[in-house]
């Protein structure tokens, strides 16, 4: 799922994974003939020959009259040599920028070879079923401009995704209705665009030179730029959690990582499962436990990344708060920080 676009012709590259084979790049073109190595250096042999005669003729010369010709004479021959290995250079440029010219092909040709097309694994998916990576890039690039320049809240709901739900928590955050643009510096800075279905992410450097990920979610007006998983959007302030703890479950985007902490109500480690969760801005954190073979435990897996990962989880307290920093999590939503349109999609 995850590809490497070039950044002079937008095309994309699956990064192979261990063992897989790759496709080959080039082919020989049976119809371009590839000249023999001695045919195209013609004037080796016959400069190597003028040499001889050189010091032939320069043995027969005088003594008195050897000195003269040494200074002279071969300083000449150098330079001949040397204009004529300038000519035959230039002939072989001219010739490779002729037939470069007269490619039919978009991708410049090596005289003799030609490019191969190259084609994406699709892992047993219809190529025609493959996402259009470069129509995503020409709708992406413009649409994350203008959200990371935008300086009102009119702006952002231009290019944000549900616009009615968002808008009510944009004015949220800025109540005065003037945005502090980031600025964009460059998209999809390291040239890797990820896009699994409906979802999509490339990296951002913005105004101050941070390297973030910028999510879009494919919507029925299109691709559209996720504004709660740019803010680390949450149900409460994290101050305002860990300070009412309350016993009904809300909603945060979190990191989450496994570790051996059992105590207070979740001492038993027969029970429960724990992991530690940190706020968006890593100011924040809390011991999480899940019941062991619940329903949740079961969507929660680090297998592939045991050092931990970005969730969306519901979270609350227990009745009999005795830790003030233990919390229960009560159900996963979605891996990452783009929440799905439907519970079907969790």
């Amino acid at each position: 799922g995850v590809g490497l676009v070039c950044p002079s012709c937008r095309r994309l590259l699956k990064l192979p994974t261990t063992g897989e084979a790759l496709p080959q790049l080039v082919l020989l073109d049976p119809e371009v003939p590839v000249l023999p190595l001695e045919e195209s250096v013609p004037l080796v042999p016959e400069l190597r020959k003028r040499r001889r005669k050189g010091k032939e003729k320069q043995a027969a010369l005088p003594s008195w009259e050897m000195g003269s010709w040494g200074r002279s004479g071969r300083p000449e021959k150098v330079l001949m040599a040397a204009m004529i290995g300038g000519a035959v250079l230039l002939v072989i440029i001219a010739v490779i920028i002729s037939r470069r010219t007269n490619s039919s092909s978009d991708m410049p040709s090596t005289p003799g070879m030609v490019m191969a097309p190259i084609e994406l694994p699709a892992d047993g998916v219809p190529a025609e079923e493959l996402p259009d990576v470069g129509a995503f890039l020409r709708v992406a690039e413009p649409m994350a401009r203008t959200f990371l320049e935008a300086k009102s809240i009119p702006e952002l709901l231009a290019v944000v995704r549900h616009p009615g739900i968002t808008a009510k928590r944009i004015s949220e955050r800025f109540p005065e209705g003037v945005i502090t643009p980031v600025g964009l510096q460059t998209f999809a800075d390291d040239g890797a665009v990820r896009i699994e279905h409906s979802n999509a992410s490339v990296k951002v450097r913005i105004g101050n030179f941070e390297l973030r990920d910028l999510s879009y979610a494919r919507t029925k007006d299109g691709w559209k730029i996720d504004w709660e998983s740019w803010v680390g959007w949450s149900d409460l302030p994290w101050e305002e959690f860990m300070e009412k703890a309350p016993t009904t479950s809300r909603r945060f985007r979190v990191r989450l990582k496994p570790i051996i902490y059992y105590n207070f109500g979740f001492a038993d480690d027969r029970k429960w499962r724990s992991y530690l969760i940190e706020s968006t801005d890593g100011q924040h954190r809390l011991f999480g436990y899940v019941e062991r073979g619940s329903r949740v435990d079961d969507l929660i897996n680090f297998t592939d990344s045991p050092s931990g990962g970005d969730y969306i989880l519901d979270l609350c307290f227990p009745a009999d708060n005795i830790g003030r920093n233990q919390v229960l999590i009560t159900d996963r939503i979605a891996e990452g920080w783009v929440e799905p349109d439907s519970i079907e999609s969790r």
